[in-house]
């Protein structure tokens, strides 16, 4: 019943439609198969982030799930709330997996939180190849063109050619043409095209 509910908060979500997503949110209450991320992710793709909020906070806490919060930062990010992601996961760090690892790399990257960044990627212990990516696009966008160099040199993961188009990006708008040369190099010894 779940992943039937599921299915439909997705299609309800795709349109968007929030009143379609508000009475399968109240069917799945009565029949018991709520799935709080798939609720939440349906909200704000409906654009009602308030919503969306409001079915984590009425969780109790030990049902505040890392996939419910990973959703909600998530949805908080889209709606430029920022900000308040990193609050979600104050004193559960060690809990983050790579997929809340990456949303939060991507929020502290588009809001320019690079202090913050830092501190959450310094904290993974393997660093999978997006969470580089997250980090590149982060200093790239604050004019750390050369970090992001030097992080894509150190990383253990293969380059590929989204993380170096990323970093290309960040040398154009910088100007940084010797960066650019170096990673157009790299990309030939790895044969990105």
């Amino acid at each position: 019943m779940r992943r039937h509910y599921a299915g439909l908060l997705r299609r309800a979500a795709s349109l968007p439609s929030l009143s379609l997503v508000a009475s399968l949110h109240a069917a799945a209450l009565r029949r018991g198969a709520v799935l709080v991320p798939s609720l939440i992710h349906a909200y704000s793709a409906c654009g009602d982030p308030a919503s969306a909020r409001s079915v984590f906070d009425g969780l109790p806490a030990q049902e505040q799930t890392l996939s419910a919060r990973t959703a909600l930062a998530s949805a908080m990010s889209a709606h430029g709330m920022c900000r308040g992601v990193l609050g979600l996961f104050r004193g559960r760090e060690g809990e983050m997996d790579d997929k809340a690892v990456t949303v939060v790399l991507t929020v502290c990257a588009r809001a320019g939180m690079v202090s913050q960044g830092r501190e959450v990627f310094a904290r993974v212990r393997r660093p999978a190849l997006q969470h580089y990516t997250c980090m590149v696009e982060m200093l790239g966008r604050a004019g750390e063109v050369e970090e992001a160099e030097g992080l894509l040199a150190r990383m253990e993961a293969r380059p590929d050619r989204i993380i170096c188009t990323v970093l290309l990006a960040a040398c154009r708008a910088h100007g940084r043409v010797d960066v650019a040369e170096r990673v157009a190099r790299l990309m030939s010894e790895h044969g990105i095209v």
